[in-house]
């Protein structure tokens, strides 16, 4: 019975120690796509969002303006919602 503890208390380390192991993996930066921004948005285009952010064109020649962004939310790929008026 000795030895059932002494193999179950030498196999808990060893699983310990591997374990430590595991967590030493290198994970590489994440990179933002190039070209992308909310706030300059898709050309043609008045209205769009990345599902986080929703941006409107104002005036000719005046900035974007955009809602701040949630605490907690995931922005996917940019979309028009409403396309630019035609002059």
């Amino acid at each position: 019975m000795r030895h059932f503890g002494f193999a179950v208390a030498l196999l808990t380390i060893s699983g310990l120690s591997c374990a430590a192991h595991a967590a030493e993996i290198e994970i590489p930066p994440q990179r933002a796509p190039e070209n992308a921004s909310i706030q300059n948005g898709p050309p043609n285009c008045s209205r769009w969002t990345d599902e986080c952010t929703n941006c409107a064109r104002g005036a000719d020649g005046e900035a974007p303006v955009c809602s701040n962004i949630g605490v907690a939310c995931q922005p996917k790929a940019i979309r028009c919602l409403e396309p630019a008026a035609k002059n």
